[in-house]
């Protein structure tokens, strides 16, 4: 490989993603970046993704395994991985001309920077389930502009939100190697988990262009919830492990933080209140309560969820 253009290891999980499945690995093929390795993880696909993928041959190497979620099928991969830099591409999303080698050129000339993302495009269907042509990058030559707000050592930054979507990641395969691998038993919200991770070890920085296409469909926008709060577990694990406190010496402040472990008790009770289970809703309240007091909607949610978990009784 050239000395000018470093491996990447290109990481796409995919689990019934056929109908998007070959656009995403297009958009990647269609790069300008010339040494790149593209490494699909099958997680159980019962659809036709394994035909899609033979159209594909040795431009891509593919593994097979049961479903057992994103985070084993991005291990699967990591492990495998023989690129100085790392990327992944969920199977329903595209990346935009240029990602590559914008990020590898960045990383290059930042060596404190261990990871790189960049902005994104949100891509909404038509109502029917059809997509009007994808979203282009409409600045390259904004490529190389850095969003000073959320660059840096953003710990502090990630407790209060998600703000690295995965699909726009560059890392340093060192950067890997001193974090590990993703948490297995966060089936939601372990990509969030590992960004937190990497931000007690590295600079993060953003590209203010976008460089990829977020699909917004029914699959991915379910409203059904979940049996567990994997957004408030995962920053509440940070905190109890790292405290408030980001490497760099800033500080979180403790007030808005707990205002906002109360808001994600707060939603994940509400949801379940109207669409789910009313035990766990008021166990969320409660915990809302607890994280501020003053929350008047708290009180009033805690009050009706517990009357419902009485008729249930």
């Amino acid at each position: 490989m050239s000395a000018l253009h470093p491996l990447i290891s290109v990481i796409i999980p995919t689990y019934n993603c056929g109908k998007f499945l070959a656009e995403g690995i297009r958009s990647v093929l269609d790069q300008d970046y010339p040494q790149k390795e593209i490494l699909v993880v099958d997680d159980g696909s019962t659809d036709d993704t394994q035909a899609i993928l033979q159209q594909f041959g040795d431009t891509i190497t593919v593994f097979h395994q049961k479903n057992a979620g994103a985070a084993v099928a991005r291990n699967t991969a990591l492990q495998r991985a023989k690129g100085e830099y790392i990327a992944f591409l969920d199977a329903d999303d595209l990346w935009l001309p240029g990602k590559l080698t914008a990020q590898v050129s960045y990383l290059e000339t930042h060596p404190q920077v261990g990871l790189v993302y960049a902005n994104w495009l949100v891509w909404v269907d038509d109502g029917t389930g059809m997509y009007s042509p994808a979203p282009s990058l409409s600045s390259p030559q904004d490529s190389f502009l850095i969003d000073q707000a959320q660059s840096g050592w953003v710990y502090t930054l990630l407790l209060f939100d998600s703000i690295i979507h995965t699909i726009t990641v560059l890392v340093r395969k060192t950067v890997v190697q001193q974090v590990g691998i993703f948490d297995a038993f966060l089936r939601n919200g372990q990509d969030y988990d590992y960004w937190i991770r990497t931000s007690r070890i590295t600079e993060i920085h953003k590209l203010s262009a976008p460089f990829a296409v977020y699909r917004l469909h029914g699959e991915n926008n379910t409203t059904k919830p979940k049996t567990v709060n994997y957004e408030y577990k995962v920053v509440k694990r940070a905190v109890d492990r790292w405290g408030l406190n980001g490497p760099d010496g800033s500080a979180a402040d403790p007030q808005l933080l707990r205002q906002r472990m109360a808001k994600l008790c707060f939603n994940f009770g509400y949801l379940h209140y109207w669409k789910g289970d009313k035990t766990i809703a008021h166990q969320s309240f409660k915990e809302c309560l607890r994280y501020w007091p003053f929350a008047i909607k708290g009180w009033i949610y805690a009050g009706l969820s517990f009357a419902k978990t009485l008729q249930k009784g």
